[in-house]
């Protein structure tokens, strides 16, 4: 008779099945490690096949045990939040943000290709017959990830810089070229101290991550040379709520917020583009770009 299967074997097989889209194999391993006692990160892992399978009490029961046994992490905390709806936090956390980005770096690329993603294009499109690419400006990639916006922008840049928080997307970044300097922070600890004083700033889904836009739009301004711009993209929201947190874990913002707190922070809307986001579960998922203009 052979020996029970160590718990750490049982995480590896679900796992396995979690991520090869088996989610009710995956949901019956870990409901035999919770068997043998409790394991947040298997209460996680059944939370995530819950959820996808569109079982969002069932999800939230079991986010809501992780978190118990794990308080301090606010990815976790994130989830509780997203699917409870009770709370609308500033912005998604660190770790959080590592969790999803960190962990399928070397995919990236072939995913948002599969959704059909278009933020990229969409600020590029703002620019195009507005910006002369003579290497001039003096450009920081707000979140940069793998580098999808390093080829449409280095004609017009010399000194593109990217910043972002997750070391092995920053890797894919170094392997597309492009930059001139990659930095691992988090945004709004980087635009607290910038190497330089930047021309424009480019930031594509990275405000779905952070929802309340004060503080960033005010650390932007600062860092921008006079005339300065960012352009970046939303997941436009078209409810009451200014900002939204989704159930993807994601914000979504208002035209009028977003022009409320440019406003507010020294920026005018020179212009926007709609377009089509990404696909979100085969559904489009309808986004806007800005280009807002530094006005002092």
């Amino acid at each position: 008779m052979s020996a029970p299967l160590s718990t750490d074997i049982l995480f590896q097989q679900a796992w396995a099945a979690q991520t090869a889209g088996r989610p009710e194999q995956a949901m019956a391993l870990y409901r035999e490690i919770l068997k043998r006692g409790e394991h947040a990160s298997a209460w996680l892992g059944l939370g995530q096949c819950h959820l996808e399978r569109k079982e969002k009490a069932k999800a939230l029961d079991a986010f809501r045990r992780a978190s118990a046994l794990l308080p301090q992490s606010g990815a976790i905390r994130h989830m509780v939040d997203m699917l409870a709806g009770d709370r609308v936090p500033d912005r998604a956390p660190d770790d959080y943000v590592l969790w999803v980005f960190d962990g399928h770096a070397e995919t990236f690329d072939a995913h948002l290709a599969a959704l059909g993603y278009r933020g990229p294009q969409m600020i590029a499109h703002l620019v195009e017959s507005v910006w002369e690419k003579n290497n001039s400006r003096v450009i920081l990639d707000l979140g940069c990830g793998t580098g999808l916006n390093a080829p449409l922008f280095r004609p017009y840049a010399s000194r593109l810089d990217g910043v972002d928080l997750a070391p092995r997307m920053l890797r894919q970044a170094a392997r597309r070229g492009g930059y001139d300097h990659l930095y691992q922070a988090e945004a709004h600890a980087f635009l607290r101290r910038p190497p330089v004083r930047y021309d424009a700033i480019l930031s594509t889904d990275v405000f779905i991550y952070i929802g309340q836009l004060e503080e960033i739009f005010s650390l932007s301004y600062q860092s921008l040379n006079k005339g300065g711009e960012i352009l970046c993209t939303i997941e436009l929201g078209s409810g009451e709520q200014p900002v939204e947190l989704r159930q993807t874990g994601r914000f979504r913002q208002t035209d009028a917020y977003i022009r409320q707190v440019a406003a507010k922070a020294g920026f005018e809307v020179a212009a926007t583009h709609d377009d089509v986001l990404r696909a979100e579960q085969d559904q489009p998922e309808p986004g806007r770009a800005y280009r807002l203009i530094r006005i002092e």
